[in-house]
């Protein structure tokens, strides 16, 4: 008896372990804590906005601006807002690419394009402000 009430502690232990694992999507409030004001480094793919895969940078300025450094250099400029637990960014330079939402496994967070489910990017890291100096 007493060897199976250890078994049920032990896998209970294991559950929730594994379960605080898993990932879980940002809620609007963390994503705005998250980017308003700040700089995201990301690792894109050819799913994100810019249609091209490698390192960039977007700075969300905190009056719904942003600035978008493409992997192949170029400047995109739009705007973003949250909608509920998404982030919406329109680009001038290439209109209609949908809102995204956030998947936070432990320190990882991977972008996802909310209609098809691809991954557009990982974040790598973020720092405060416009910290690429970024220029319309």
């Amino acid at each position: 008896m007493r060897s199976v009430a250890c078994a049920i502690i032990v896998t209970s232990g294991v559950a929730g372990l594994i379960g605080s694992a898993l990932a879980a999507d940002m809620t609007a409030a963390e994503i705005k804590a998250f980017l308003s004001g700040k700089t995201t480094y990301l690792e894109a793919t050819t799913a994100s906005a810019s249609g091209q895969a490698g390192q960039g940078a977007i700075y969300w300025a905190e009056d719904g601006t942003a600035l978008y450094k493409t992997p192949t250099g170029a400047m995109f400029h739009g705007k973003w807002e949250i909608k509920g637990n998404t982030n919406c960014a329109e680009w001038k330079e290439r209109p209609n690419t949908g809102c995204v939402r956030y998947d936070k496994t432990g320190d990882v967070i991977t972008v996802i394009d909310v209609a098809s489910g691809q991954a557009r990017a990982k974040i790598l890291k973020t720092a405060p402000g416009n910290a690429e100096k970024l220029a319309p």
